[in-house]
């Protein structure tokens, strides 16, 4: 089994948006020495304990500081841009990093007032043509968009290989479905509707199609993407996701209300009414619990739907805490390591 990183770029306890985007850093060294896969990096808008809102930028520093490790832009909302201008950055960073570059595809809200801000025409509704952007975007990182595009002719680095490699952010079956028939890569979202993730799998390997755009693939890959906590015992554990459950209840809420920091655990008992016991089911929207425990859920996801990397997430704003939960699962899951893991100055 695989191993990835997604990234939501917590501030540190006490730290800055700086200390945020260093620590990231120091991470994914970290866990290149470590064996993982991906080091990838959310886009959101508008979170104050957050420092992510241009990955783009941002992955040009990760992968400039390590060697190995695929660093992903996961995702680009590209709801919110134009495709060309979105496939000038990836480009460029494939130019730099060649082989080296991810580009996860997919639409999200980052809330109304956000939304507006970030459109070029404010007062203008944008057009839900999600799946024609997709399409536009793989032809400009291939530049071999159709001979019907009134862009044709216009290239990205034309002396540079096709890339980076794109990948579908896919929550539901009709998104797996989209990545199948493009022949692109499939990050299966277990995040919101965890339930989905076998189902969306299951499409995505059913319809894969060798793709007909040149940054596409031939053969299908996928990974999941699940939210995971550890600790060295379950108690523990369960007191570490809570400020993580308080969050997304209070984001989810009719109020939609954004906490202005990572709440302490006590904070996050009073919105929760209790400590949350790690859930029991196959598909948990929180993995919860000791490495053992944990590895046991990754392996009886893979066996449901033949995927064999998890890219998982955690909110813990203690780097020391998350490098070593990352080492305890990297140890469960017998990782081949590349060196001593501690987070360098």
């Amino acid at each position: 089994m695989r191993l990835s990183i997604l990234d939501p770029l917590v501030l540190p306890k006490g730290g800055t948006s700086g200390d945020a985007l260093r620590t990231a850093v120091r991470m994914a060294q970290a866990a290149e020495r470590l064996g993982f896969t991906r080091y990838w990096i959310v886009e959101h808008h508008d979170v104050a304990f957050e420092a992510n809102p241009a990955p783009e930028v941002f992955a040009a520093a990760l992968a400039g500081a390590t060697s190995q490790i695929r660093i992903g832009v996961g995702g680009v909302l590209l709801n919110h841009y134009s495709p060309y201008k979105v496939a000038e950055a990836m480009r460029t960073l494939n130019a730099l990093f060649p082989g080296r570059i991810d580009v996860g595809i997919g639409r999200a809200t980052a809330g109304p007032v956000a939304d507006r801000a970030l459109r070029r025409l404010r007062e203008v509704e944008p057009p839900d043509d999600h799946a024609a952007q997709v399409e536009e975007l793989i032809g400009w990182l291939g530049n071999d968009l159709p001979a019907n595009s009134p862009f044709h002719g216009v290239r990205i680095m034309p002396d540079q290989p096709p890339g980076p490699l794109p990948w579908i952010l896919a929550v539901s079956e009709e998104s797996a479905e989209r990545a199948a028939s493009l022949g692109l890569g499939l990050a299966c979202s277990a995040f919101h509707k965890p339930e989905q993730a076998p189902h969306a799998a299951a499409a995505y390997a059913r319809g894969f199609t060798p793709s007909r755009y040149a940054a596409g693939i031939s053969a299908p890959q996928a990974f999941i993407a699940v939210r995971v906590i550890i600790g060295e015992t379950q108690e523990e554990a369960e007191r570490l996701a809570m400020p993580v459950r308080a969050v997304f209840k209070l984001r989810r809420s009719p109020e939609r209300i954004m906490v202005p920091h990572l709440p302490e655990l006590g904070e996050a008992v009073a919105v929760m009414g209790e400590i949350i016991p790690a859930e029991t089911g196959n598909w948990p929207a929180y993995i919860v619990g000791t490495p053992e425990q944990v590895k046991t859920i990754l392996l009886r996801m893979a066996d449901a739907t033949g995927i064999d990397e998890f890219m998982i997430q955690d909110f813990l704003d203690d780097p020391d805490l998350r490098l070593r939960n990352y080492e305890l699962l990297a140890a469960a899951l017998s990782l081949e390591r590349r060196g001593c893991c501690r987070l360098s100055d």
